[in-house]
């Protein structure tokens, strides 16, 4: 079988596979048939945009080797100039700083699919960043983190005020003993509450069996089959004063 001839170069179909092989998801052989064209053919214009390097991809974007973006948008290629180093930093420290992209071109006129572009970047760096999940850790928990008297906590959370960051283990060391005094305090919560007659979700008051109004410090479960009481008089406790047997524990 003879080999098919080639085709000839049309800038049409040159345009539509630099944008097919940019967005990084269709084979040589599926960009062939939708130009309408062989897979030889899709290979060679391949090989001339790697060695031109026009395919160094960034999601739908294609870096040229000139000083410009060049990007697809609706068919049609834009040419937009590239961040010098300044221009870089001056975008990035306003990403680092919380910024919309919005507001970065706004205030410095940036072009709309260069900051777009970079913040894509941005979030994919920051992404699994280990800072960052820091800072935004201390920010939340900053109020638990100031009222502990955990020396442990206390330590690492200087450490974390004069270094910046702390490492995977110290962060661990100083999560765990917060997070415990946090669920000891929620259970101190939960009983005060109960003492006062606040009744958690899925639970309900027990009513009294004279007046029926909610009994304070006495709540139940729906089914009626588990019962929590807190016991408060004034008397010396034992567990007959509680009306329960004595378990003698062998």
């Amino acid at each position: 079988m003879s080999e098919p001839l080639p085709l000839p170069e049309d800038p049409i179909n040159k345009k539509m596979i630099l944008r097919l092989l940019s967005e990084g998801k269709y084979s040589t052989k599926d960009i062939a048939r939708i130009v309408g064209t062989t897979e030889a053919y899709v290979w060679k214009e391949k090989s001339k945009l790697k060695t031109a390097g026009l395919l160094v991809r960034r999601d739908t974007q294609v870096i040229s080797k000139t000083s410009q973006l060049s990007i697809y948008t609706n068919n049609s290629l834009l040419h937009v100039p590239q961040l010098d180093t300044e221009g870089l930093r001056k975008l990035y420290g306003e990403l680092l700083n919380g910024k919309k992209p919005p507001e970065i071109i706004a205030e410095h006129g940036f072009h709309p699919e260069l900051v777009e572009s970079e913040n894509q970047r941005f979030q994919r760096l920051v992404e699994n960043d280990i800072g960052s999940l820091q800072k935004k850790f201390f920010a939340h928990f900053e109020r638990d983190l100031l009222s502990t008297n955990n020396n442990t906590i206390c330590l690492l959370l200087e450490k974390y005020k004069n270094d910046g960051k702390l490492s995977v283990d110290e962060f661990i060391n100083l999560t765990e003993p917060l997070l415990n005094e946090k669920y000891r305090s929620g259970e101190a919560t939960a009983i005060h509450k109960l003492i006062n007659g606040s009744v958690p979700d899925g639970w309900e008051a027990v009513p009294c069996l004279n007046c029926n109004e909610p009994i304070k410090g006495s709540i139940v479960n729906p089914a009626k089959t588990l019962w929590i009481t807190v016991y408060y008089k004034n008397v010396p406790l034992s567990h007959g004063a509680l009306g329960m047997p004595c378990v003698r524990v062998q």
